[in-house]
């Protein structure tokens, strides 16, 4: 409950001055009290630990612990030099930079803003993408929600956006980070009984492309975190709307929302949130610039090719076609 806190800073001011094991990214809470069953109790210990481990964990498995070990290295070498840092890890079929596509003209780059408590079910208030124009310039479009038929619309619209541009560009993919965006696609499809067919060949084809998972699995970054903010330095991207001003404004619209008055939101409020989504959205694109940049990177350095996943058309079989046909009947 960190994030809704009001004891967080103090708690943070502690943490940070105790050098906590919680700051390595990606530990797990077992795995925290195995290492400080071990006689670990700092970050800058776990990054000295040598390998392979002094110890057996009584949990868990021992390369699990020495990833951790991995990543506190890193962190701690970035810490010490003040220099954001990062590490390939080994290409693996299927995983990491193998699960790249190769770029498209039709590329889109998405981001929601969503808000679990403004009804039940939660509400997407702001639907943001991002794609290339034929000059080469980055053209944004966000489309705001703030009812049910608001949001139907404005889901309606990007699935639609999508489909277009996969009709004229079948390469082309959609790029989001973390899993959140195909779970809401799911959500809505389902709460307002409208493309669902669209949406399940999408999945099935592959054509969302989690830079998340991506990331996870070749890249090893100094960092607290792995989310898109964390890793911005990296690609040198700058932020149009301040992080600290664009989470005051996230507050007023979803606090207007959750009490049912929209309507008080101020423009300008808007517009910042609106910037934050964009600057996402901009993110996500030179994330996977960076990615691709990487790709060749290793490409050179291996002197061997980086896979591609293989595109697929999403066909729905012949056997799960009859059914829905029959359902849709029914409907």
């Amino acid at each position: 409950q960190c994030a809704v806190c009001r004891w967080w800073r103090a708690c943070d001011t502690r943490r940070r001055t105790d050098d906590h094991l919680s700051f390595v990214a990606g530990i797990s809470r077992m795995q925290t009290q195995e290492l400080q069953h071990a006689g670990i109790n700092t970050l800058a210990q776990l990054g000295a630990l040598p390998i392979p481990l002094p110890f057996k964990p009584r949990r868990g498995a021992a390369a699990s612990y020495e990833r951790v070990r991995e990543q506190a290295r890193l962190q701690l070498a970035g810490r010490q030099q003040k220099l954001p840092l990062h590490e390939l890890l080994p290409v693996t079929l299927e995983h990491g930079l193998a699960r790249l596509p190769a770029p498209s003209p039709g590329d889109i780059f998405l981001d929601l803003e969503g808000d679990p408590f403004a009804r039940a079910g939660g509400r997407e208030y702001l639907f943001g993408t991002a794609s290339i124009d034929s000059d080469g310039s980055c053209v944004y479009r966000g489309r705001w929600a703030f009812t049910d038929a608001e949001e139907r619309a404005a889901f309606e619209d990007v699935i639609d956006t999508v489909l277009a541009a996969w009709s004229a560009n079948p390469g082309m993919h959609v790029y989001h980070y973390a899993h959140y965006e195909p779970a809401a696609f799911k959500r809505l499809m389902g709460r307002h009984a409208s493309r669902e067919a669209e949406v399940d060949r999408m999945l099935r084809a592959d054509v969302f492309v989690d830079l998340y998972a991506i990331v996870w699995h070749s890249v090893r970054a100094s960092v607290e975190g792995y989310s898109i903010k964390d890793l911005e330095p990296f690609y040198g991207f700058s932020r149009g709307v301040a992080l600290v001003d664009a989470r005051r404004n996230l507050r007023l619209v979803e606090r207007a929302l959750e009490v049912g008055a929209a309507d008080v939101v101020s423009a300008d409020v808007r517009d910042a949130v609106e910037g934050y989504n964009r600057d996402d959205c901009v993110s996500t694109l030179g994330l996977r610039e960076w990615l691709e940049r990487l790709r060749a990177d290793v490409e050179v350095s291996t002197a061997s090719p980086v896979p591609r996943p293989r595109p697929t058309d999403g066909a729905v079989p012949e056997k799960l076609d009859d059914r829905a046909r029959r359902v849709q009947a029914l409907v």
